[in-house]
């Protein structure tokens, strides 16, 4: 019995480690659509659309009009992505990390669509994934010399 309680806590960790696994397996092969989407500042007031990633993904995305693109990561607050758009841009926005994301123009009014193909996991918690099977694959085996 004394054996046993390591064992079934390795067990659950790993299996806790292939759920997550499980979770980012099944979101790197949804797709999705943003927009279509009208983004305008007027004044005081500004549009924008917002969008949330569980992890890293390349959104494809078209901007028609005129006016600065900016795209803002909400919760470190930093500019992810600039550029002054005049007419159209057809162009593949990288957002580097999971949490949300505000897309606006500024002096300006853009029509915007894009549609993403996979959401993967950041590479800190790719480590941290690894790291840890690692750790407990070595565990198992320490567990298994010494029985």
């Amino acid at each position: 019995m004394k054996g046993r309680l390591p064992f079934v806590l390795a067990l659950s960790f790993l299996l806790s480690l292939l759920a997550v696994w499980g979770a980012y397996i099944t979101a790197e092969k949804s797709r999705g659509f943003v927009g279509p989407a009208v983004m305008a500042s007027s004044g005081e007031t500004l549009s924008y659309v917002s969008i949330h990633s569980p992890g890293w993904m390349v959104l494809n995305s078209s901007f028609n009009g005129a006016g600065e693109l900016v795209v803002l990561d909400e919760f470190s607050g930093e500019r992810v992505f600039s550029y002054n758009v005049s007419e159209h841009l057809n162009y593949p926005l990288v957002l580097p990390r999971e949490g949300s994301y505000r897309i606006y123009a500024i002096n300006g009014s853009l029509t915007f669509s894009g549609h993403y193909t996979g959401v993967y996991p950041t590479p800190r918690v790719q480590k941290v994934l690894y790291g840890s099977i690692t750790v407990l694959a070595l565990l198992l085996v320490l567990w298994r010399w010494r029985a």
